[in-house]
């Protein structure tokens, strides 16, 4: 009997309820939230959080905790649409499906990783702290992994859905 879907429709529905949400409540941030994560000194970090303001970085501190569940989220529905379905496996010939199983709940960690370095990046006086430098560089690698991976994954479930269908060989 094959492995039942439930679990993967409950985390596809919470992580699109989350994400949704976490989109409406961070639109007022400009520049979006996006752009903070792509800062990689405490330069461009402070200028983010300067255009913000204070209104504006307590919005972005307390969504936080809420993009936990999302990481959470699409992690799990990441690792169960390869372990619970058969849509991946036209790639199965190209390469070890536990690696795309694995791929978005190595993304969450990532994401995880650099939620905890903006909370502590925003909520002191990290900017006035020289040795802090090297993590405003790691929140900023972090970030850059977590959108590259998930850019990955929906490469390969595109890819997976074209040699489902001989569109590609």
């Amino acid at each position: 009997m094959p492995a039942s879907t439930t679990p993967l429709k409950l985390a596809a529905v919470a992580c699109v309820l989350l994400f949704g949400g976490l989109g409406v409540y961070l639109a007022p941030l400009q520049p979006s939230v996006v752009a903070l994560q792509l800062t990689f000194t405490p330069e461009a970090f402070a200028q983010v959080l300067h255009t913000w303001g204070p209104e504006g970085v307590q919005r972005f501190r307390q969504h936080l905790p809420v993009d936990g569940l999302l990481l959470l989220s699409y992690g799990a529905a990441g690792y169960l649409a390869v372990a619970r379905t058969r849509f991946f496996e036209p790639l199965a010939q190209h390469m070890p499906l536990w690696w795309v199983a694995l791929l978005l709940p190595l993304v969450a960690v990532c994401d995880a990783g650099e939620n905890l370095l903006h909370w502590w990046l925003t909520g002191g006086d990290a900017l006035s702290d020289p040795s802090a430098s090297v993590l405003f560089l790691a929140a900023g690698l972090c970030a850059s992994l977590k959108w590259g991976g998930i850019v990955v994954f929906a490469l390969g479930a595109l890819l997976a859905r074209l040699r489902r269908y001989s569109v590609i060989g």
